[in-house]
């Protein structure tokens, strides 16, 4: 189906009537822009208008879509190559909103995805509370206590500075833990208010330093550790500063 022909075709008739593209436009219900797009060859009309069309133009719908008039002995023959040029362009059509029906599928899997990834493994950082986050030195063995929460991530970073040792912890919680751990952040700091038995606690005891003599201090960070790692002694001591200073073997 030649659509160049079939807008030329168009054109002809359209001006043969002596009515403008808008003319047009508004006895069919279209507007005066895919007139234009029909007579440059860029469209074919829908099919809904083809019959509304042709009424106007005083043409069949045969020979609109054959883009010329045509001989009786020829109509036969144009009338059957228009039916599977027809039946070719709606297969045409048809995979193509196939295959943007699979795109948006695709997409929205992929959405589906990620998201699942991300509820599932990323992960938030926990700003310090006193209340529930303690440390202690006994007997020269540190003891950091997280209380009342069993699903945060801790860890921590070692950094030794004039003699002086600086241990930083850091808790983090995964997406999928967050409303679980709600409820067990709110049960703890409760009972800890009101000097009840905690239900949850988790320990990390260190081994007994062997320098006595050596200065350990422990900080809360809200910052993820791995900016620490990055700083030099310099850097690191004045980003400290910023960190919420624990417990020390001095105290």
């Amino acid at each position: 189906m030649d659509q160049e022909k079939i807008g030329k075709f168009i054109s002809e008739l359209r001006k043969g009537k002596k009515i403008t593209q808008q003319e047009l436009a508004e006895k069919i219900g279209v507007t005066d822009r895919a007139i234009s797009n029909w007579e440059n060859g860029r469209r074919l009309p829908d099919y809904s208008i083809l019959k509304s069309l042709c009424k106007e133009l005083d043409v069949t719908i045969n020979e609109l879509l054959s883009g010329e008039k045509l001989e009786k002995e020829e109509y036969q023959e144009k009338l059957e190559e228009n039916i599977i040029n027809l039946n070719i362009v709606n297969k045409k059509k048809l995979n193509k909103m196939l295959k943007i029906i699979g795109s948006f599928t695709c997409l929205f899997i992929l959405f589906i995805f990620l998201g699942i990834c991300i509820y599932n493994f990323y992960e938030m950082d926990i700003k310090y509370d006193e209340r529930t986050m303690k440390c202690s030195f006994k007997e020269n063995a540190l003891t950091y206590t997280i209380i009342g929460s069993s699903v945060l991530n801790t860890n921590y970073i070692e950094r030794t500075i004039n003699n002086a040792k600086y241990i930083i912890f850091h808790s983090t919680i995964n997406i999928y833990n967050k409303r679980h751990s709600n409820w067990e952040y709110g049960e703890s700091v409760a009972r800890v208010a009101n000097n009840q038995e905690i239900p949850f606690n988790f320990y990390w005891e260190f081994d007994k330093e062997e320098n006595l003599d050596q200065k350990i201090i422990v900080y809360y960070s809200n910052k993820s550790l791995k900016k620490f790692e990055k700083l030099n002694d310099t850097e690191f001591l004045k980003e400290i500063e910023n960190s919420f200073q624990m417990c020390s073997n001095e105290m």
